[in-house]
């Protein structure tokens, strides 16, 4: 008799812990992951819905120390492979991938590549960054007072891009998790070391909905320390009439007499 109560017993809990155990494997299964920073910019800047658009479209007018130094519409296509810049004056740069073809009016301008590039990079940047090569430091700290923002750090792989010592400090807003301002460094055509010691900062602002997709329409430039952040303001750029296009990849053809760079 004792022994048939045992084994009751035991078959009882068998029973139990078979019930329990799927029980338990789904709370496990259904507890939601945390999400990383890149990934809550990209669901702020509705990015999955970004990359449904063929290209974007967007005027930019850009100035440093109160010269212009650029103005032209921007077409790029949401993936960023393809890009054509149209100056006011009619000058012309067609970007594809790593590849810049120019009109002849700027064969011998040394500026081009990095006109080519900068702008639609900073337009596009809430979308750039899971791009491959990409490192994310989500520990790094900045030592002024950021209350109001979470901060990481983006560095590159080796022989990602033109630059891949550049580094980029992120500060987005604790609720929405929109961009707020980007501390960067360009080391194209100095020294790393030298381009430490001259950091600056884009700041986003004025966010405007296009279909549903928040933009900056305003950037501020910035000196900038990992002390103190932001300091004294340097440029600025005008972003207006942004727009998705369709049939941009169909129409994308660099004139033949245009010079690569």
């Amino acid at each position: 008799m004792k022994k048939t109560i045992i084994t009751v017993f035991a078959s009882l809990l068998l029973v139990v812990s078979c019930k329990k155990a799927p029980e338990v494997k789904k709370q496990i299964e259904e507890k939601p992951v945390e999400k990383t920073f890149a990934q809550k910019i990209e669901i702020a800047h509705k990015k999955d819905t970004f990359l449904t658009k063929e290209a974007v479209q967007f005027d930019a007018v850009i100035e440093f120390g109160g010269n212009e130094i650029f103005d032209a519409t921007v077409t790029v296509s949401t993936t960023s492979d393809i890009a054509k810049i149209t100056y006011k004056n009619g000058d012309e740069i067609y970007v594809n991938k790593e590849n810049i073809f120019v009109s002849p009016s700027l064969k011998d301008n040394p500026g081009v590549r990095f006109h080519a590039y900068t702008w639609s990079y900073f337009f596009l940047y809430p979308y750039k960054l899971s791009d491959q090569g990409t490192k994310w430091n989500n520990d790094f700290k900045t030592k002024e007072a950021t209350q109001n923002f979470d901060t990481a750090k983006l560095t590159f792989e080796a022989n990602i891009g033109d630059a891949p010592d550049d580094w980029y400090i992120v500060y987005t807003n604790k609720k929405t998790h929109l961009l707020e301002h980007v501390a960067y460094i360009v080391t194209s055509g100095k020294t790393k070391a030298a381009a430490e010691a001259d950091p600056h900062a884009i700041k986003y602002e004025d966010y405007k909905l296009i279909d549903g997709i928040p933009f900056a329409s305003n950037w501020g430039y910035y000196e900038w320390t990992l002390d103190n952040g932001l300091s004294k303001k340097i440029g600025s750029a005008k972003i207006t009439n942004i727009h998705f296009v369709e049939g941009f990849r169909k129409d994308f053809a660099i004139p033949e007499n245009y010079i690569k760079k």
